[in-house]
């Protein structure tokens, strides 16, 4: 069995690597094309290349530049495969490169983001771009702002579409001379008219603001970590244990409390005496694989990597897919409506004495869970992707298997139930109503498929509606007006079928309270945001001069250079909230926080800016990359509040303390 386990998570380590690996090759894209579409020997002819890049993305140029410590970023370099069918290259034609001062070599270095360049070539024999296999290298290093990855070799076949070297201009470019040593590795240098330290040494003022470094700011959770290191391992460890309890009590899990249930409920029907065995693999399925693959992904993507997989909308379809399968597997239907030889695999797969589904439902968990990552997780990640590997492994193991045990004994708790006298009937009414509870968290991972593509279909009316649907469904099926195929029959409604029908009933009474915009509580955290589908700018740059100081304490902003500039006008400290569409913690904190009294007096007296980081749009992954930036956190929600200097006066992420989070708002009010 160990055996199996082992073979099965390698394999789900493996595909998320590839998931990983996948979208860092997406950071860049390579084309080259020929002047000529066929070549004789001895022809000369150019090939054009060209790069693209994704925002805060750059490599490194083609000349080495040494410190005075003789350290330096590694030189990108240029070559023509196969190699034996050209002469070497003795030069290169190449955009000017943007100059950025690192603060890791301390100098300024040569960059490139989207660029063009030109490789004059002599054929050594006769070649057809159509028919043969010929293709560029570029051999580079590819930075952001916090992480380098390894050099790479970036491939691109020559394309047989050829180009007029008439409709290039030679003189925006620079020729870079090609030397060889005697082991024939390339040394790139620049003309002497190319004074490099002269254009280079005010660099900083010459970029744009937005690509400065800036230096990172902590937040409390940062700050807290970094302490706890300091302290030695044991601290480190009971920390992460304690942050792993505490998350416990966040939205993100409970939809995961009536779906274990669910599951090994419905196992435990087919499976018998092998409760403990399942709720340990369960346990140790979500602790591998909430350790392993946040750790994985990290390193290979960056900290964003594994929130961009958790609110990827294939994966959360696919989850979706999972809950729907599980609901139809309760009700009965596989029985009924699968061909035979799907219901026995399906069957072998969900009920059978294997360990997959569990590890399946192991990983369900973890990724439901990285979708709004805690304090503790997101700078776990941020250390991962800056090389740190003992004290991020030590922590998500410990933060993990807290977290793990309380499900660990729900899974168990179905095994229990069977042992009672006569459970048969009513077990499989409990399995009904587990279905359709499972087919409402379906629609919550529907409805995050829904926010990542903004599509705008599933709104938080629709999302009730749907709730409620499922809560009348449970009424009528407790009262025996519908059956499903398992189920025994009924004579007479009993006074317990009546009780659970009102409290079902009660419950589509209150969601119904919500298409009238009253609070939901808890539940109010699993849906879209209110303005979700409908068409509102929060405030539009035109506002600033017209808008009155009530005003503009009472809307929230969208555009964070906006928000600034008013906060200044106004001399009012400035309150950030990174935010993210499908993050519950952030729903929870909306409805249920910033709407108690005190705190939403305290918040409106400061100018407030709400940065969604979680889509796919430029201006949410410019919040996202400034918040990674800035505060070394993807965190959500965050929550700063800065001086009218871009100081941070206090950060605060999700708690359920508002004694606590007024303390917070003070600070940012009592600075002023």
């Amino acid at each position: 069995m160990f055996k199996k386990y082992i073979i099965l998570l390698l394999v789900l380590v493996f595909s998320f690597y590839n998931i990983a690996k996948s979208e860092v090759s997406e950071h860049i894209k390579i084309q080259a094309q020929s002047s000529q579409t066929t070549v004789k020997k001895g022809d000369s002819f150019f090939v054009k290349v060209t790069i693209q890049l994704d925002d805060y993305w750059y490599n490194y140029g083609f000349v080495s530049i040494l410190n005075d410590e003789g350290i330096g970023p590694a030189a990108s370099e240029l070559s023509v495969k196969p190699a034996e069918s050209f002469e070497q290259i003795q030069n290169i034609y190449v955009d000017k490169p943007e100059f950025k001062y690192d603060e890791g070599f301390e100098m300024t270095i040569d960059i490139y983001k989207n660029a063009e360049f030109l490789i004059p070539l002599i054929a050594k024999k006769d070649i057809d771009f159509s028919n043969d296999n010929i293709s560029v290298v570029l051999y580079t290093q590819l930075c952001d702002t916090v992480r380098c990855l390894p050099s790479t070799e970036y491939i691109a076949k020559i394309a047989s579409s050829e180009f007029s070297i008439s409709d290039l201009d030679l003189s925006k470019k620079i020729k870079i001379s090609i030397t060889y040593d005697e082991n024939s590795y390339p040394i790139a240098s620049y003309p002497d008219y190319f004074k490099r330290d002269e254009l280079s040494k005010d660099s900083p003022s010459h970029s744009d603001d937005s690509h400065k470094e800036e230096k990172i700011q902590k937040t409390e959770y940062n700050e807290m970590i970094d302490q706890k290191k300091s302290e030695g391992f044991l601290s480190f460890l009971w920390f992460s244990m304690l942050m792993g309890a505490i998350a416990l009590l966040t939205p993100c899990v409970f939809p995961m409390i009536p779906i274990t249930v669910s599951f090994f409920t419905k196992r435990t029907e087919k499976v018998k005496g092998r409760g403990l065995r399942d709720s340990f693999i369960y346990s140790l399925g979500i602790i591998s694989t909430f350790t392993a693959i946040g750790i994985l992904v990290a390193a290979i993507a960056g900290p964003t990597g594994i929130s961009k997989l958790a609110t990827n909308g294939w994966v959360n379809l696919a989850i979706a897919a999972v809950f729907i399968i599980f609901a139809l597997n309760l009700f009965g239907a596989f029985e009924i409506q699968l061909p035979t030889s799907l219901m026995n695999k399906l069957n072998t797969k969900s009920q059978g004495d294997g360990i997959a589904s569990v590890l399946v439902m192991g990983l369900v968990f973890s990724l439901t869970s990285f979708t709004c990552t805690v304090p503790f997780v997101g700078s776990t990640l941020i250390s991962v992707s800056t090389g740190e590997w003992f004290y991020p492994i030590l922590g998500m193991l410990g933060f993990s298997t807290v977290f793990a045990l309380p499900f660990f004994l729900l899974a168990l708790f179905p095994s229990y139930m069977t042992k009672l006298p006569k459970a048969g009937g009513w077990m499989n009414n409990i399995k009904v109503v587990m279905g359709f509870i499972e087919i409402a968290a379906a629609i919550k991972f529907l409805s995050n498929a829904d926010l990542y593509w903004a599509m705008e279909l599933i709104t938080r009316d629709l999302f009730i509606s749907i709730w409620i649907a499922c809560i009348v469904l449970i009424v009528l099926y407790i009262l025996g007006l519908f059956k499903l195929p398992h189920d025994s029959p009924i004579h007479g409604v009993s006074a317990t079928r009546i009780i659970f029908a009102i409290i079902f009933s009660s419950l589509s009474i209150w969601f119904a309270t919500g298409l009238l915009d009253k609070p939901l509580g808890e539940l109010d955290a699993f849906m879209p945001p209110k303005e979700y589908g409908t068409i509102q700018e929060l405030h539009s740059s035109s506002m600033i001069n017209v808008g009155s100081e009530n005003s503009e304490l009472t809307h929230w902003h969208t555009d964070y250079k906006l928000a600034l500039e008013i906060a200044r006008k106004l001399n009012k400290p400035l309150f950030v909230d990174f935010t993210g569409w499908q993050c519950t913690n952030c729903r929870w904190m909306e409805k249920n926080m910033f709407t108690r009294s005190t705190v939403n007096e305290l918040i409106n007296q400061m100018v407030k800016v709400k940065l969604y980081t979680d889509s796919r749009k430029e201006s949410e992954i410019a919040n996202r990359q400034m918040q990674q930036d800035r505060y070394g956190s993807i965190d959500l929600p965050l929550y700063v509040i800065l001086d009218n200097s871009e100081k941070v006066i206090a950060t605060k992420a999700f708690t359920r303390d508002e004694e606590e989070f007024i303390t917070f708002l003070k600070k940012g009010l009592n600075s002023n």
